[in-house]
């Protein structure tokens, strides 16, 4: 299936007169709303204007992908907004200024087209020349004329890719408390460990945190706390599990659910040449089939 398939010219609007991310996303589950597209549309408008962060995410400076699966549609509804002004997305947490908003709404039960539909969107638009050309467009025509939106092609599959994280790694040399920090930051289990050309040396877990600072729990019979603290020396690279199984970003995904269960792993760096691209975790896995 091509992507140009579930994107008709009635789901573009360009220009879109908007100054917010806010009026451009309220302006767009409207039309739709208006086309028969949303049941009820007031409380998916509320849904993704409560500014949940992990439902809008922005894809470098010039464009944001919101996504929410609901039972507002029932099909996936793939739309494109093209602002007439960068909007102003403060409201949502966010530092960028977006032109272009790619908005997908799936049915609960549809996980699986909608994150192939996500991760193909979101490859789609990590290319500059491709944000460029769409930000320009100025009619629905414009838009499905771009030869990268018509070829564009939604993989018939799961893939590792379609469903991993984008986390923050931590060099071997940091200091253990950076790590701790990080994972109390994202709230997650653990943090891959890189070298300078983004290769995986290792990953730093709860587990080894927890291994590397046992004599610092206080006993039963102790009162004093004041010895509570991770030892400034104390690096990554002292306590980091160094032996780490890696999968590659297009490893199909019952592939690498099979290695979890046959190998015990709760997560997996993934690499592509050799470098960092992404995590993925079982957490992962069930937010994002069985989630919303």
């Amino acid at each position: 299936m091509r992507l140009r398939e579930l994107l008709p010219p009635e789901h573009i609007f360009a220009p879109l007169e908007a100054r917010s991310l806010r009026e451009a996303l309220t302006a767009m589950v409207g039309a739709l709303a208006g086309a028969g597209e949303i049941g009820d549309a007031t409380a998916l408008g509320r849904t993704l204007l409560e500014g949940r962060g992990r439902a809008i995410v922005p894809i470098g400076e010039r464009a944001v992908l919101p996504h929410h699966r609901t039972d507002a549609v029932e099909r996936l509804v793939v739309a494109l907004g093209i602002a007439a002004e960068p909007l102003d997305a403060r409201d949502f947490g966010l530092a960028v200024r977006p032109e272009l908003v790619a908005l997908i709404l799936a049915p609960v039960e549809a996980s699986t087209l909608y994150l192939q539909t996500l991760s193909t969107l979101a490859r789609l638009l990590r290319h500059d020349d491709v944000v460029d050309a769409l930000v320009h467009a100025r009619s629905p025509a414009e838009v499905l004329a771009l030869g990268e939106l018509a070829d564009a092609k939604v993989q018939p599959r799961l893939t590792v890719r379609d469903l991993m994280s984008h986390r923050r790694a931590i060099a071997p040399g940091a200091p253990v408390r950076a790590a701790v920090d990080m994972m109390v930051d994202m709230r997650v289990k653990a943090i891959p460990v890189v070298g300078e050309k983004g290769e995986v040396l290792g990953i730093v877990t709860e587990w080894d945190v927890m291994r590397a600072l046992l004599p610092q729990v206080p006993r039963a019979d102790e009162q004093d706390s004041a010895s509570l603290a991770i030892p400034a020396d104390l690096r990554v690279r002292d306590i980091m599990t160094r032996s780490v199984l890696c999968i590659a970003e297009d490893m199909g995904l019952d592939e690498a659910v099979n290695l979890m269960i046959n190998k015990d792993v709760e997560q997996f760096p993934v690499v592509s040449e050799g470098k960092l691209t992404g995590f993925l975790s079982r957490a992962d896995i069930i937010r994002k089939l069985f989630g919303r």
